[in-house]
């Protein structure tokens, strides 16, 4: 075997090392959410790496972006699978680091400054984390998760709010919402890897310190994601362009997953991980070709298409959710709160398939995928939590601030039909706040070769 061909094949070498390693150390350990994790990371990471061998053919940058997502991999794996404190915040910051590099390979003028932005929410979130380790440290002499329950409530607090700071600054979320949206200017394939244990990676945080008996942590990831999901849904209706909507629909969707967890739902958070890595990563990987997709499904016929569907199959989802509901008692727990954002938004997404441009097979197998999307969400608040083997977190904040969220954000999600000055500043704001920032003149010479999405506009 030539050396070529070794170094080709060294990536996946070391992604199949790290998944086997994160395995035996999980299930050694009986831990089904690390196990569960670390094949979403390493396998998600594979399927990137595949894309950018295409994607990025004859480009230099192609051999530093997969040694640096190869690294990724396994810092996130470390994360995952960490069982104290102090060797999760040093998984964290090594893929903090290595995602700021990766984040520099995009080579656009913009790059700097998603790399400046970036680089000063990834700190002040470690710093954060590392400062709540070394309180641990010193309060208990050990940084075992178990043992964080025995934290008194001074130092529980301060590490929960730590703690609550650097998953906060990891999701994006409020006040840290700017470095998300600069990362469009970098590639596709770091886009999509940013979905693959890192930008979500603050739920597994939360997870492992949820034995902390202060409301620190909750209170503050809480908050952030509540006004987080109201501003970015709000930015993301505002976006014209493709990633930019993407990234938007990312921090709310981040700002969800740490109302779950504030409230102590972690089996909705983890199913929320998982489904949202998948989801959004793959629409990364597939945003160069979303116009022409939907250019094509405008031009589509639409004749013979009954207008009474759209609402049909919005009531058909909505009485399969509840029918869930039912049968699981679902509404006996604390997080059953959660599944207004899910049957709403399921609702919504069941008619806009029923309505749309695909054939009859095609709608009716989307919509009884979203039903299917809405039962796993009802069995994930009813059952997952026991079947996981996750404890009730020791302080959670209550269902209020999820209803409050529910509610401003059904507000602004009618603001597009609204008219007159309120709507007016409300759309001027939500277009400022989810700008990436603005393009700079580009030094590359305009006969230069290359991947066009290097070359900013000038």
């Amino acid at each position: 075997m030539t050396w070529p061909t070794l170094r080709s094949l060294a990536p996946t070498l070391v992604l199949v090392i790290t998944l086997l390693a994160g395995l035996g150390v999980t299930v050694a350990r009986g831990d089904v959410v690390g196990a569960v994790l670390t094949v979403l990371v390493v396998g998600l990471t594979g399927v990137v790496q595949s894309f950018s061998r295409r994607h990025l053919r004859g480009d230099p940058r192609a051999g530093r972006f997969l040694a640096l997502s190869t690294a990724f991999a396994g810092a996130s794996v470390v994360t995952v699978t960490a069982s104290t404190l102090v060797v999760l915040a040093a998984g964290w910051s090594a893929a903090s680091i290595l995602m700021a590099l990766l984040l520099a390979t995009g080579g656009a003028p913009q790059t700097a400054v998603a790399v400046r932005r970036a680089g000063v929410a990834f700190a002040v979130g470690d710093l954060a984390l590392w400062a709540a380790v070394a309180l641990v440290a010193a309060s208990l002499g050990t940084t075992g998760f178990a043992d964080l329950a025995d934290l008194g409530p001074t130092a529980g607090t301060a590490v929960g709010a730590l703690i609550g700071l650097a998953a906060v600054a990891r999701a994006a979320a409020m006040p840290f919402h700017g470095w998300l949206p600069a990362t469009v200017s970098s590639t596709t394939p770091v886009s999509a890897l940013l979905h693959a244990g890192f930008v979500n990676a603050g739920a597994v945080l939360l997870l492992r310190a949820d034995a902390i008996p202060s409301l620190g942590a909750p209170l503050v990831v809480g908050v952030a994601g509540a006004l987080t999901v109201v501003l970015a849904g709000a930015a993301m209706l505002t976006r014209a362009d493709v990633k930019g909507r993407l990234v938007q629909s990312t921090a709310a969707q981040m700002g969800f997953m740490l109302l779950a967890c504030s409230l102590g739902a972690f089996a909705v958070a983890l199913v929320h991980v998982v489904g949202h890595a998948l989801f959004k990563a793959s629409l990364f990987l597939g945003a160069g070709s979303a116009v022409e997709r939907a250019a094509s499904g405008r031009a589509a016929p639409r004749a013979n298409r009954d207008p009474r569907m759209p609402l049909l199959a919005a009531l058909a989802v909505i009485a399969v959710a509840v029918t869930a509901v039912i049968g699981t008692a679902a509404w006996t727990s604390p997080s059953a709160v959660l599944l207004l954002f899910v049957v709403t938004t399921a609702a919504v997404a069941a008619a806009h398939l029923a309505g749309g441009a695909l054939s009859a097979g095609g709608r009716l197998a989307g919509v009884a995928l979203v039903g299917a999307a809405v039962v796993t969400y009802v069995f994930a608040v009813a059952d997952l939590g026991d079947i996981l083997g996750l404890a009730p977190a020791a302080a959670a904040m209550p269902p209020a601030l999820a209803i409050a969220t529910f509610v401003v954000g059904l507000g602004v999600a009618f603001l597009p039909r609204a008219r007159g000055a309120l709507a007016d500043r409300a759309y001027v704001f939500a277009l400022g706040w989810g700008r990436p920032p603005l393009p700079t003149p580009s030094p590359v010479p305009a006969g230069s070769t290359g991947p066009r999405e290097y070359r900013s506009a000038s």
